[in-house]
């Protein structure tokens, strides 16, 4: 499968395990280990899915995701260590395409990742009317 990533995380272990199971799967994958270096990345750059954990040192990724929403058309999916129930819900209700509570298996992740690169493919050029900014959700 082909498709850019951009993956938020600040463990370097985990984005350089995440990064080459991606590239291994044939997708471009750029990593960022703060909401503020993703801010910078998001400006040069147009990602298919973004790959985000929910919180990081410099920020809450639910108040991120509302920032972003309306400026990118990119799927957005939380891989995140925020696991309760409460929080998924928040997150999907916000509009995120996809939320994976950590630990998770690594096939099933791809698995889920894939699943929205098809769905993204198959919407082509309309993506973009899919996203519309959030309120305070």
């Amino acid at each position: 499968m082909d498709g850019t990533i951009l993956l938020v995380d600040n463990d370097p272990y985990q984005n350089n395990a995440i990064r080459c199971e991606f590239s291994w799967r044939e997708y471009s994958v750029l990593t960022a280990t703060s909401f503020g270096e993703a801010r910078a990345m998001l400006k040069k750059s147009d990602p298919d899915i973004i790959l985000m954990e929910a919180v990081l040192p410099d920020g809450d990724g639910f108040d991120f995701y509302k920032e972003i929403r309306g400026r990118t058309s990119a799927s957005i999916v939380f891989l995140t260590a925020k696991s309760d129930d409460t929080d998924m819900i928040k997150g999907l209700k916000l509009g995120a395409d996809e939320y994976i509570k950590k630990p998770f298996d690594k096939e099933v992740m791809a698995a889920r990742v894939d699943a929205v690169m098809r769905w993204r493919k198959k919407l082509g050029s309309r993506i973009h009317s899919a996203y519309e900014p959030t309120g305070s959700g």
